[in-house]
């Protein structure tokens, strides 16, 4: 059975300027982790709505930062995602390969309550009608690259 909120779309969830000083060796392993996961969300993808490929790579986070294509979106459920005080929170996969098996469908993962930060929202509407978020792994954890809430019920 598939745990519907973790289905994703496609882009890396690794953080690009946190690779420059790997050697080669860790750099071509990392490339391919990412190389999967990207093979994986491609095969992922919602070809019915092929009619927001555009929109999505044109979502921006309130620095003016594009949030990638939109292939590793995490469609949340309304249990994934909250507001507290002022400042959104996510349940997200804790790791890199949470989020890899959560992308294949995985029930089981291991997931954290992660804050959104501030600039990370996305102001414009929702035209996938789904909350979106954008984890980002690096060596200090889960954090929020971009975040587009859905609504509340």
């Amino acid at each position: 059975m598939t745990d519907s909120r973790f289905r994703t779309k496609a882009c890396s969830t690794l953080g690009s300027p946190l690779l420059s000083h790997l050697r080669p060796p860790v750099f071509r392993s990392l490339f391919a982790v990412v190389l999967m996961v990207w093979a994986a969300a491609v095969l992922a993808h919602d070809h019915n709505r092929a009619d927001l490929s555009k929109w999505f790579e044109k979502l921006q986070d309130r620095k003016g930062d594009l949030c990638c294509d939109g292939s590793e979106a995490m469609h949340l459920a309304q249990v994934d995602w909250e507001i507290n005080g002022n400042r959104y929170r996510v349940r997200v996969p804790t790791t890199p390969g949470g989020f890899q098996r959560a992308m294949a469908g995985a029930a089981n993962v291991e997931t954290e309550w992660v804050y959104v930060p501030d600039e990370a929202v996305i102001d414009e509407p929702n035209r996938a009608n789904v909350t979106l978020v954008w984890p980002l792994y690096g060596p200090m954890g889960v954090s929020v690259r971009c975040f587009m809430p859905g609504t509340m019920t």
